[in-house]
């Protein structure tokens, strides 16, 4: 039986003769890039030869030669080049005709063109700037646009920002120190003071007297305190003194405490004794002569009627008045006496025995003959006789002669850092939300003499225990447990908790070593991650230590500022983020707002009423858009003018009526922006005239303006009286143009939006297309009887995004606009959290170990990094597995640890992100990789 046909052969015989193309084009869906070509340059060629040995043409039979030098082949191979290039084209074609498989930035920019969307041309950074000025200086006014400049680090460009709003600056508020002193007012357990000077003439020994206004005139009140001097020290720098007693001030018995009403402090310059201190012993004297009669002796003697008898002086003891041994000239009236009789001796006290203060109202220098004695002495009146009884004359002491010290303001010791934040003098001026620049060192702490066992853990798990005398550096505000459960710990707590003697609270408390690594102080042994207050001790800054700087903004409503006679205090609308060193604060409360870009001005062109949809390119890009509550997030700076009249921007000229004086500018491919007019049908043409279109614009944008802290410092406008700028934050929020992977996600966003948020995921997709926002997260909240919307955003690179940014202030008024206003919103920045691994590989033994090594981490921090994750994905050690073992190099594999940092040790199968499942307005994460290097382990 002969053969049936190319189609129904069996046997063979027709092998090569079957026409290839075109071929059939089939795609699953899903694919990042489709198959469209029908054949390529070897199938078209086989196919056309196959046609040529084919029955269905028998004209063709002749050119039977299939050499490539003949002229019908070569005719062939070029028309088979020829398809090539075509359905090579018209592959690329159908890739760029949808949005998940274009390539090309204006094939994406077109595709969203058609469903109205238009690539984001990105925003330009912002940051809050520091202005100094000389001391001397008026009061000045930094105009708007005042434009400064970054210091650009290796391999960066200089960014230009410029102030957008007027800043009334002072020279007094470049340089505000923070409160480091307060007026003096005695405290219960007090042991020691600053006196104002050097040259006090007090020594350790002295007796010290703390009265009040509540002692003058009621003899009987008890608010005063006496206490011996243990301790003098001259501080020449600050013109103070400091002194100490042991005793702190109030009664022992805590039911009386210290003076409160204009308290004084004296010091007495005499010690003296009472009159007849040192009187003989009566019964040393003859009480009768040889004749067996009274001596002149006796009248002044008291018999106790025993046989023999024992004789006492009579009224031997305080009578209506003070009798000191001696004259005393400087004990005047209107001073303090203070008696002491030290018949008993304890240990804890500064003064012995019974001690009484009385007030002198009248004192006298006389002569006195009394108990065997005559002298001229002091005799002083003092304002009540109570306890006179108590005071017997051989064992008192009396501290006379009072001198008032002059007490200097009391040094605050206590760091800085919370919502709080007073000056050390009066401020005029400050306003509620007005923004301040802080700068200072960090708060130093070290580890008592003595104390072993006090360890610093950090996020990874390691360990290191530290030794008496190390110095950290406090990291974070502190807190502490209050049966057992964290509680916040004012910085006047936290001072006081680390006075010796205090009583011990467990700390919880983030500090740096010396080497930088940053973790928790916790006791050894204890389940929490605490440590004792009585471990460790304030040591203040030193010179060399880096200065830290933050913004802080003061809160809204007129109770925000307070002033007294003596200072301001601010209530910050947030805590500070440091915890500062006060004595090393200042504050620059000359601060305003900037953003990047700068201000230009050119001629366009000329008008020409006969030229319909007139276009001019920008000489300059890119156009500066600025952060704003759009739907899209931003807004141009571009400001055209034709015949000096501004014209409107649009985002189409489509339906704008004939007379409408409108343009559109779109961004080009290429970045540079055109400006286009009206046809007169949809909106106006250009006017004729010679060079009338003028533009004013900025120029800069992206993330290459997101400079670090401290780099912006030129001034290019320098207002007269200005010294110098900074920028204490970092800025934020600068957004390149966007790129074609967020484009093919933010285009059908956009679609579902049509910028409006209704439904739940309306209002996740207005906010992820929002300039400035990476990733966002929409869930329902509880609130009352209804629902609320709790939305969680990420900004650029995995940045967070401040409540105090543009971005943040924006979104947040633009989903209340284009929102359900009667829907309550809670607007957050997300969690960063990271995790890191410990993986043992086995690699090939022809491989290159390192680059194998390099290749696995590679692929983990491409796979595990910002871009890549989702909020709330887990991790897992199958995906791991699956994604380093086809990694050409690597035999086997084990992930011998998977950890969150800043969890508990340990090794752990899966990690899922935090707060699985609950419905609150916390901020959500995105557990990413951390960014230090991973170490490898060996498998053999």
């Amino acid at each position: 039986m002969g053969c049936l046909g190319t189609a129904q052969c069996t046997c063979g015989c027709c092998a090569g003769i079957a026409q290839e193309t075109p071929e059939p084009v089939v795609n699953r869906a899903g694919l990042s890039e489709i198959a469209y070509r029908v054949g390529d340059h070897g199938r078209f060629l086989a196919s056309m030869q196959a046609r040529l040995s084919s029955s269905d043409y028998p004209a063709l039979a002749r050119l039977s030669s299939r050499q490539s030098d003949d002229f019908s082949m070569a005719l062939l191979d070029s028309a088979a080049v020829m398809f090539d290039v075509l359905t090579f084209y018209q592959e690329r074609l159908a890739n760029e005709s949808y949005l998940r498989t274009a390539q090309q930035r204006r094939s994406v920019l077109e595709l969203g063109a058609l469903v109205g969307y238009r690539l984001n041309p990105g925003v330009a950074a912002q940051a809050r700037l520091a202005f100094s000025l000389k001391p001397q200086a008026a009061a000045i006014v930094i105009p708007s646009g005042t434009q400064v400049q970054s210091v650009p680090g290796p391999g960066q460009k200089a960014q230009t920002f410029e102030t957008i709003a007027d800043l009334a600056a002072r020279p007094e508020w470049s340089a505000l120190a923070a409160q480091t002193s307060q007026g003096w007012q005695p405290a219960r357990g007090d042991t020691s003071l600053y006196l104002a000077g050097i040259s006090t003439q007090v020594n350790p020994g002295d007796v010290i007297l703390i009265v009040g206004a509540e002692r003058i005139g009621h003899p009987n009140n008890e608010n005063w305190d006496a206490r011996v001097v243990t301790t003098v020290a001259a501080d020449p720098v600050n013109a103070r003194t400091f002194i100490a007693w042991n005793e702190g001030l109030g009664a022992p018995s805590g039911t009386v405490g210290p003076t409160q009403l204009d308290p004084k402090c004296f010091v007495f310059r005499q010690r003296a004794a009472l009159f007849g201190y040192n009187a003989v012993d009566p019964n040393l004297l003859a009480t009768t002569d040889a004749a067996g009669k009274p001596t002149p002796i006796t009248h002044q003697l008291v018999s106790d009627g025993s046989t023999p008898p024992v004789w006492t002086w009579a009224n031997f003891k305080l009578g209506s008045t003070i009798d000191l041994d001696s004259a005393y000239p400087k004990v005047t009236q209107g001073s303090w006496v203070l008696l002491e009789n030290a018949e008993t001796f304890s240990a804890s006290r500064s003064l012995q025995g019974r001690v009484m203060l009385y007030f002198a109202q009248a004192v006298a220098q006389v002569a006195r003959s009394n108990f065997g004695l005559s002298a001229k002495i002091t005799s002083v009146a003092p304002d009540t006789t109570a306890f006179f009884s108590d005071f017997v004359l051989p064992s008192t002491a009396a501290f006379a002669q009072s001198e008032l010290l002059a007490v200097a303001p009391q040094p605050l010791f206590d760091p800085l850092y919370g919502a709080s934040l007073a000056f050390q003098t009066r401020v005029d001026g400050l306003a509620p939300e007005q923004a301040l620049a802080i700068q200072g060192q960090r708060q130093k702490i070290r580890i008592r003499a003595g104390v072993t066992g006090v360890q610093l853990v950090t996020d990874t798990g390691a360990v290191r225990t530290l030794a008496p005398y190390d110095i950290l550096t406090v990291a974070a505000p502190v807190d502490y447990l209050d049966a057992g459960t964290p509680a916040a710990l004012d910085p006047a707590g936290f001072g006081a908790a680390l006075t010796p003697g205090a009583a011990s609270l467990a700390l919880i408390v983030e500090a740096e070593d010396r080497d930088g690594t940053r973790g928790v102080l916790t006791d050894s042994g204890t389940s929490a991650p605490s440590v004792s207050s009585a471990s460790l001790e304030r040591v203040p800054a030193d010179k060399k230590d880096p200065m830290v700087q933050e913004i802080a903004l003061i809160a809204t409503g007129a109770a925000a500022v307070t002033t007294d006679r003596d200072r301001t205090t601010v209530a910050l609308a947030r805590n500070l983020g440091y915890c500062y060193d006060r004595a090393t604060v200042t504050v620059n409360a000359n601060v305003a707002m900037a953003t990047q870009g700068a201000s230009t001005t050119a001629i366009l062109g000329s008008g020409s009423a006969s030229t319909p949809n007139q276009r001019f390119t920008l000489a300059s890009s890119p156009l500066t858009y600025l952060s704003a509550s759009t739907p899209s997030g931003a807004v141009s700076t571009l400001q055209v003018r034709v015949d000096d009249l501004l014209w409107t921007p649009v985002a189409s000229l489509y339906g704008a009526a004939p007379t409408a004086r409108a343009y559109s500018a779109p961004v080009n491919d290429d970045g540079s922006t055109t400006v286009v007019f009206g046809d007169g049908v949809e909106g106006a043409r250009l006017p004729s005239g010679q060079n009338n279109v003028r533009a004013s614009f900025r120029v800069g944008l992206g993330v290459a303006g997101n400079v670090a802290a401290g780099a912006i410092s030129n001034l290019i406008d320098r207002p007269l009286g200005v010294t110098g700028v900074t920028n204490p934050e970092a800025a934020s929020g600068g957004q390149d143009p966007q790129s074609i992977a967020d484009a093919r996600q933010n285009v059908p966003l956009t679609a579902l939006t049509l910028d409006r948020a209704v439904s739940l995921l309306d209002y996740r997709n207005y906010a992820a297309s929002f300039a400035g926002v990476a990733k966002a997260l929409a869930s329902w909240t509880p609130n009352g009887p209804g629902k609320g919307i709790a939305i969680t955003i990420a900004g650029v690179n995995g940045a967070t995004v401040d409540p105090d940014s543009d971005t943040y202030g924006h979104l947040l008024q633009s989903l209340r606009t284009y929102g359900d206003p009667f829907v309550p919103i809670t607007l957050s920045s997300y969690a960063p959290a990271t995790f890191t691994m410990r993986i043992a590989l086995k690699i090939a033994a022809d491989a290159d170990a390192a680059a194998v090594q390099a290749a696995v981490e590679a692929a983990l921090r491409s796979r595990y990094s910002f871009a890549n994750r989702s909020f709330g994905q887990p991790v897992s050690i199958d995906e791991i597995d699956a994604l380093v073992q086809p990694i050409p190099g690597v035999v086997a594999l084990e992930v011998r640890q998977l950890r969150r940092l800043g969890a508990a040790t340990g090794w752990l199968p899966r990690l899922q992100f935090g707060r699985p499942f609950q419905i609150t307005a916390d901020a959500d994460e995105i557990l990413t990789l951390d960014p230090a290097p991973l170490a490898f382990g060996a498998l053999p």
